[in-house]
């Protein structure tokens, strides 16, 4: 019997080298070190995550933070049939949306507005979408990538998601319908609309490809 229970204890891998699944039901049951090592796994690959939908370093720890705070409160609602990856970056993609919503109802922008004004008080918008073959400058190449940013930001939520998921954050249509809970065809007909919308806006672009 006592051998048994030798064998059976060997046979057991290190905490290090279980599936996120079964550390996450060990934290469900109150193992701390399972949480830490999930944390460290997880960690980097979520800021990463969140810094695509916040553009914002220091906002994307916060998010990422904070998503480690709910897996671990809520870790008993895990349910065996999820992998444990798309249940945490539901969870982030959710505390993202959240946040740009109250982001927008803090500050509400508009793509018609400039962003800044250049000393010739001309729009950056109108010197690109102009005649002129003259290049831009690295102060406008900037000033485009805010503008464009802006216009993501007007895009209906479901189109802006999907839309930094993909261009963001590179994750693949089968991983970004497992998260939103979505078909495949779906994410590709988000995406389509998305870039249709973005091309409407930004017609200008077209022509400096």
């Amino acid at each position: 019997m006592e051998a048994c229970i030798l064998v059976q204890a060997k046979s057991e891998k290190p905490l290090e080298e279980r599936s996120d699944e079964d550390l996450i039901r060990m934290v469900a049951r109150g193992n701390e070190m399972a949480f830490e090592i999930l944390m460290k796994r997880y960690e980097r690959p979520l800021v990463t995550f969140s810094y695509g939908f916040m553009r914002d370093v220091q906002r994307a720890e916060d998010i990422a933070q904070e998503a480690f705070l709910r897996v671990f409160r809520n870790a008993y609602r895990y349910k065996p049939m999820a992998k444990f990856s798309t249940w945490v970056y539901r969870i982030v993609t959710n505390l993202c949306i959240n946040e740009l919503k109250k982001q927008r109802l803090r500050q509400m922008a508009s793509i018609d507005q400039p962003l800044s004004a250049d000393p010739d008080s001309t729009k950056v918008v109108e010197k690109i979408a102009s005649d002129s073959t003259t290049p831009l400058t690295q102060a406008e190449e900037k000033e485009l990538q805010s503008l464009l940013n802006t216009a993501i930001e007007t895009l209906p939520e479901d189109q802006r998601t999907t839309l930094i998921m993909v261009e963001y954050n590179h994750m693949p249509y089968k991983d970004i319908a497992d998260v939103l809970g979505i078909t495949v065809s779906a994410v590709k007909m988000r995406i389509k609309r998305a870039r249709e919308n973005l091309r409407q806006m930004f017609k200008f672009l077209e022509d400096e490809r």
